[in-house]
């Protein structure tokens, strides 16, 4: 009988896709970025060890970046079965990048990472070196579907004779809020009645009493539960976001909101230009900057080409095409990771051995990676495990040099290209190794 270890916060997931065997579940907390220390982490894998026998397992489920440093410690201690890395992010800012190239160092012939872009697993094959697929994480859930408009306005006590363009998300800088208030500042002037709503979990206190002022008559809600969102959703004319973030490959809510109908217009950035085009939205242009909003940020989208999309899209609504692809919704995904998972445990444990110190797998990786890990005197795990730390680099401290930072944001986000008019195509279930 195989043994899968599942390393997340949210098992009911996981516990949908690892069917077969023994499912081993440890849960780890996402933590605030400020809290990532290599003892904290190093005290998680010690409990883990006694709770379970690590040799016995057959394949590591390493759900969010908060994992990886727990995968690495048994790597280097010489547990070495097949890992399934879900980051639910890029490989950037730095930390990120420094915990898979941790796990690069002791790697597995069957590590696979799982993102939800094609352009999110090439940036993993450029930056890390491990494979990496496109496969939608994890999918929409058949609750979001189609309603009456008129009733979900009721429902929520909106306005029936405005045209709502609607947000949802966090209330955070790396959202392109600012850039989004002044689009609808432009629409307004054509379309006087359109009505912003935004629907926020997060919200960045300093960041939100900034943009308070230009917020004019928006309508906010805050943490709404499911079923009402599913009527925010269908109360919408366009789903509309200005966000050019760093962490997200492919953005859920405007998955969301074509799986009830709406259309979409966002920024044609990262994950975005793989399932939105002229046929159920459109993208508006992304321009170089600077200096962004946070020291990560180095493109915004273009605030009038986002207004223009999203009258385009107000006028074309009645000819387009709006309905969920099927790689995304969470049926799907659930077939797919299960037979992943069942391929995955069939490579076998690999031996090898306890090795605290290990020179990182540079041949091959892009200059930008190799000249961070000079700049930085990083040559071993046991320099990203002591030297990054002290630093300040895990925790973020210090975001390192922002010439090297920009340079490693161009060869992240800067290969990006693809077809608008191109939905993603279906991979095939079979991993190769």
């Amino acid at each position: 009988m195989t043994t899968v270890l599942a390393l997340t916060d949210a098992p009911d997931d996981v516990e949908k896709f690892c069917v077969e065997g023994e499912l081993l579940l440890f849960r780890i907390a996402q933590l605030p970025t400020d809290r990532h220390d290599f003892a904290f982490f190093e005290q998680q894998y010690r409990t883990l060890a006694e709770s379970c026998d690590l040799s016995k397992v057959d394949l590591v489920i390493a759900e969010y970046v908060d994992s990886l440093p727990l995968l690495y410690f048994m790597r280097r201690d010489g547990y070495h079965c097949p890992a399934l890395m879900i980051p639910h992010t890029n490989p950037y800012p730095l930390n990120i990048l420094f915990y898979f190239l941790l796990v690069a160092a002791h790697p597995h012939p069957a590590d696979l990472v799982i993102c939800g872009s094609t352009n999110a697993a090439n940036a993993y094959r450029r930056l890390t070196g491990i494979p990496a697929r496109n496969i939608c994480t994890f999918g929409i859930k058949n609750v979001y579907r189609p309603r009456d408009r008129a009733a979900s306005r009721r429902a929520l006590g909106l306005p029936e004779d405005r045209r709502i363009l609607l947000y949802t998300g966090r209330f955070m800088n790396d959202k392109g809020l600012g850039p989004l208030l002044e689009a609808y500042e432009l629409v307004r002037e054509s379309r006087p009645d359109a009505l912003l709503v935004m629907s926020v979990t997060h919200v960045d206190p300093p960041y939100y009493n900034r943009l308070a002022p230009r917020m004019g008559d928006a309508v906010l809600f805050q943490r709404l539960e499911r079923a009402s969102t599913v009527d925010l959703y269908n109360s919408a004319d366009v789903y509309w976001s200005g966000a050019t973030s760093i962490f997200e490959t492919y953005g859920k809510a405007p998955l969301e909101a074509l799986a009830c109908g709406v259309p979409v217009v966002v920024p044609r950035w990262d994950g975005f230009p793989y399932f939105i085009g002229s046929h159920n939205g459109a993208l508006a242009e992304v321009e170089a900057v600077a200096k962004g909003v946070s020291p990560y940020d180095f493109a915004r989208v273009r605030p009038d080409g986002l207004a223009a999309a999203c009258v385009d899209v107000l006028d074309r609504a009645a000819d387009l095409r709006v309905e969920l692809p099927a790689w995304g919704t969470y049926d799907h995904t659930m077939v797919v990771l299960t037979a992943l998972v069942r391929d995955l445990t069939a490579t076998g444990r690999a031996t090898e051995p306890v090795d605290a110190d290990r020179g990182l797998h540079v041949d091959g990786l892009p200059e930008s990676v190799r000249a961070v890990l000079t700049h930085h005197g990083l040559r071993t795990t046991r320099d990203i495990v002591v030297e990054a730390q002290r630093q300040g680099l895990v925790d973020r401290r210090s975001v390192g040099d922002p010439v090297l930072l920009r340079r490693l944001h161009e060869d992240v986000f800067g290969p990006m290209a693809a077809d608008p008019a191109t939905v993603a195509a279906e991979e095939p279930l079979a991993v190769t190794t």
